[in-house]
């Protein structure tokens, strides 16, 4: 495929669709990146690729990359999350650092909205629509840069993490009478996933998951580690019932991360209990549960992301477990 000029970029560059090609390049760009203004997050190129075969991935109408000559300086790609009732994508993208500070990272995002306008008005017209993207509050660049597209601050999220070295914490929260909580089987994806929809239906920004998208979020994804990850069961006495699954921990481990850090950190990427059992002490169980299993497998460190603002309080559930908060980020949206 062609690259097209652009105007009004730095001279010689152009631009055209992004491919799934463009995985590699655009891991080392991200490398680049983390080595100038570090966030303490890696992704491989398995990782990345996983990003770009997803079926929220806009590939088809909603990624730019940007070159100079053959070299890849920047890129856009949206994820569209949902079609309604709202029409909602996120943004992802950057430059690399050997060319900030020239305009492309504002262009690329101007692009992205003309983009975003563009399939919603295929795929969802007439529905509200809605372009999310996050930035780590080391990176000031990025919030300035999407401050300027007209993007406004909605929600905070902190990243928390829990040291298991040492000598042994004591995770031992007690299971709430009626909930047997056991390890994670793939004959329970259903069911967890069905669970996650329950459970975060009352979450800010939340929308329920399909099928394909759950499998490439989560349990389908590489980083995925079903030997770490748990569910909580609602044992029915009632004879032929059989128990139901009203909280689900499920674990991740991202490589760039383990071969950066040099040993292996544990990622609760969801957790969450269905809202008829809140309030029961299940959500506690399952991390306490959670960290134990993550240290017997020999993981150094455990951690999570969590909206400061959330409903069911568990930043506080977090800390009381030895979690401390290492990062925030900001979630921007706007509104088309």
């Amino acid at each position: 495929m062609s690259a097209t000029p652009l105007t009004s970029w730095p001279t010689g560059l152009t631009a055209r669709p992004l491919t799934i090609r463009d995985v590699p390049a655009v891991t080392d760009l991200l490398a680049a990146w983390e080595r100038v203004e570090p966030t303490d997050a890696s992704v491989s190129e398995t990782e990345l690729g996983e990003r770009f075969a997803a079926p929220t991935a806009a590939l088809d109408g909603g990624g730019v990359a940007v070159l100079d000559g053959g070299q890849l300086v920047g890129y856009g790609l949206l994820h569209v999350i949902s079609a309604e009732p709202l029409w909602l994508a996120y943004t992802d993208g950057g430059v690399h650092p050997d060319w900030w500070r020239r305009g492309i990272g504002r262009r690329i995002l101007h692009q992205q909205l003309d983009q975003a306008q563009q399939l919603r008005g295929r795929r969802s017209p007439g529905r509200p629509g809605e372009v999310r993207a996050m930035a780590a509050h080391t990176r000031e660049g990025t919030r300035h840069a999407l401050e300027s597209m007209g993007f406004v601050t909605e929600r905070f999220f902190v990243r928390m993490r829990a040291d298991l070295r040492g000598p042994a914490a004591p995770y031992t929260d007690p299971t709430p009478d009626g909930v047997r909580i056991r390890p994670y089987r793939a004959a329970d994806d259903e069911a967890v996933r069905l669970a996650s929809n329950a459970a975060f239906a009352d979450h800010w920004g939340s929308v329920p998951r399909d099928p394909d998208v759950w499998q490439a979020d989560y349990s389908g994804a590489s980083a995925f580690r079903p030997g770490v990850s748990l569910v909580a069961e609602a044992e029915d006495q009632r004879v032929g019932l059989a128990p139901e699954i009203v909280g689900f921990l499920l674990s991740a481990e991202y490589e760039a991360d383990t071969a950066r850090r040099g040993h292996r950190t544990g990622y609760i990427s969801r957790l969450g209990t269905v809202r008829a059992v809140r309030g029961r002490g299940i959500g506690t169980a399952l991390v306490a549960h959670g960290l134990t299993t993550l240290r017997a497998a020999g993981y150094a460190q455990a951690e999570l992301h969590v909206d400061a603002e959330s409903p069911t309080g568990a930043g506080r559930l977090y800390a009381r477990l030895g979690f401390q908060i290492v990062d925030q980020e900001r979630l921007l949206t706007h509104r088309l």
